[in-house]
């Protein structure tokens, strides 16, 4: 009887692979615009983080007060993402015009390639559960990214198996994705302790969007400058 009552192992399997499959769904839904995919990851990111640190929510609800209320910022890092791509795949299919330094345009490309990636894993999450600007947003993606490579590299590992079985199978797209966000959520809350232990466990935030404790006086604002201190301190 234990095992299959609400607090059993079964229910909570069947209530994970659940949400896995109904927020893929919900992503691809309101990604289809194109213009909408940072907010769509965005909302996931929020769902996700929260439930596997063991917030329990409304899944609809959570996915869209997030997508309306970071919707701007998620939207202006994304599209700003997308133009970095599309400089690249015009620099690299007209490298031959670069006589005597394509190789080191291409490798040039790349690297940027790699960085904007990588920037792009810890972006969105940045926005769904802090409060932070445009450039801040950049800035601390990048230093998160670097600074935990093998964290970022585990989740490139993941989003690639993801994009090529969803291009291989697309029958298999929504579980693909679901299943990438769900796991890289641990990867980036791994990142994210190393400098909140206290996340998901100072308050409850319920459905609201990003972490704002402004009117306690405990303000729960990832920033650049706080990431150096805290690792200055460490050495």
């Amino acid at each position: 009887m234990g095992i299959f009552n609400i607090d059993g192992p079964f229910y909570k399997i069947g209530s994970t692979i659940a949400d896995i499959l109904i927020i893929g769904l919900m992503w691809l839904l309101l990604a289809v615009p194109i213009f909408t995919i940072g907010a769509s990851t965005t909302a996931a990111y929020y769902v996700f983080t929260k439930r596997v640190s063991g917030k329990e929510g409304y899944l609809w609800r959570d996915f869209w007060q997030s997508f309306r209320q970071n919707f701007l910022t998620a939207t202006a890092v994304w599209l700003t993402i997308l133009v970095v791509y599309a400089v690249l795949a015009f620099n690299v299919l007209n490298a031959n015009l670069a006589e005597g330094f394509v190789n080191i345009l291409l490798v040039t490309q790349f690297i940027i390639f790699v960085q904007i990636s990588f920037i792009a894993m810890y972006a969105f999450p940045l926005i769904s559960r802090f409060e932070m600007g445009y450039r801040t947003v950049f800035k601390t993606a990048f230093f998160l990214a670097n600074r935990h490579i093998l964290l970022t590299i585990a989740n490139a590992v993941l989003l690639a198996v993801a994009i090529v079985l969803s291009l291989v199978q697309p029958v298999f797209a929504i579980p693909a994705i679901g299943l990438y966000l769900h796991f890289s959520s641990f990867f980036i809350l791994l990142a994210f302790k190393k400098y909140r232990p206290d996340l998901d466990e100072m308050v409850d935030t319920g459905a609201l969007g990003p972490l704002n404790l402004d009117d306690n006086k405990k303000t729960a604002i990832l920033d650049l400058d706080a990431l150096k201190k805290i690792e200055e301190s460490k050495k």
